[in-house]
C-alpha cells in the first residue's frame, strides 16, 4: 500500500507541529458518546488506525486500564511523538500495513480524507475488525462551493484529498458493506472556538454559532460547513441504517 510522502518526509509535521494533539480530549468525548449511544462497553483490544500522536488512546487508556490499545501510524514523525509517553496498556506501531490480529473496535479518526485509496484501506482493515468508529470532516458545503479556496486551503495545510458530505460518507460506507449503527455531527469551531482577532473572523464565528443554534445540524453543515460526522459502523447487514 503506497504511503503518501507528505506524512513520512516531515512536511506534515512542519505545517502542523502539534499534529492536532490538542483536539484529542474533544475527539475522545465524541467517540465515547457515540459508542455509549449503542451501549458498546465491553472491549479488550482497540486499534487506532492513523493514530497520529496517539493522544486519543492515551487518554482513553487512563479511563479503561483493562483494555489493550494499539496505535498504528505510517508517519515516523508522528510515531516518535506517540512513543514519547507510551502508557503500559498502549502499544504503537509504525508500518505500512495494519498490525496483525483481531480487534473489537477500529478507530479511523480524521483519516480517510487523507488517503489516496480509502476503499482499499478500509477493505484491508475490515479483515481485522467488524466494528468501526469514523470521524470525517464534511468539507463540502454551499459555502465551499462559493469559496473554493477553502478546499484548497484544506489540501495545502492538512492534506485533505477527498471531500465529503454526509450523503457521500454514507455512500462510502454502504459501498464498503457497512451498516451505520449511530452517528452525530460535531463542530470543533463552535464547541472549541479558537481565539479570534479580526472582525471578519468574529463575524464568521457569530454566523457559525447562530446556524449551529437555530438550524438542524444537517442543514448547517450543508449551508455553512465546518462540521464533521462521527459514525459507528459495522460490517454486516443486520441493523437498520441511521437516517442522514
Amino acid at each position: 500500500m503506497p504511503v503518501p510522502t507528505l506524512y513520512t518526509n516531515g512536511s506534515y509535521l512542519l505545517k502542523n507541529p502539534s499534529w492536532h494533539r490538542e483536539d484529542a480530549p474533544w475527539k475522545l468525548s465524541h467517540i465515547l458518546r457515540v459508542l455509549n449511544s449503542i451501549h458498546v462497553t465491553q472491549m479488550t483490544r482497540v486499534l487506532d488506525a492513523g493514530c497520529g500522536t496517539g493522544d486519543i488512546i492515551k487518554l482513553w487508556s487512563q479511563k479503561s486500564p483493562e483494555v489493550q490499545f494499539v496505535g498504528w501510524e505510517v508517519s515516523p514523525q508522528a510515531y516518535m511523538l506517540a512513543r514519547a509517553d507510551e502508557p503500559h496498556n498502549v502499544k504503537f506501531v509504525c508500518a505500512p500495513e495494519p498490525p496483525a490480529g483481531w480487534f473489537d473496535l477500529v478507530l479511523a479518526i480524521d483519516v480517510i480524507e487523507h488517503l489516496e485509496h480509502p476503499d482499499a484501506w478500509f477493505k484491508n482493515l475490515s479483515s481485522h475488525a467488524s466494528l468501526f468508529v469514523l470521524h470525517v470532516p464534511l468539507d463540502l458545503s454551499v459555502r465551499s462551493f462559493l469559496f473554493p479556496s477553502l478546499l484548497e486551503r484544506e489540501r495545502q495545510t492538512v492534506g485533505h484529498i477527498h471531500f465529503f458530505t454526509a450523503r457521500s460518507l454514507k455512500q462510502f460506507l454502504q459501498k464498503n458493506n457497512c451498516q451505520i449503527l449511530s452517528m452525530h455531527y460535531t463542530n470543533k469551531y463552535v464547541e472549541r472556538p479558537p481565539k479570534l482577532t479580526s472582525w471578519k473572523s468574529r463575524l464568521g464565528m457569530c454566523i457559525r454559532q447562530l446556524a449551529h443554534k437555530l438550524l438542524p445540524h444537517a442543514w448547517a453543515a450543508f449551508w455553512i460547513g465546518g462540521y464533521s460526522l462521527i459514525v459507528v459502523a459495522k460490517t454486516n447487514r443486520d441493523t437498520t441504517l441511521a437516517k442522514v
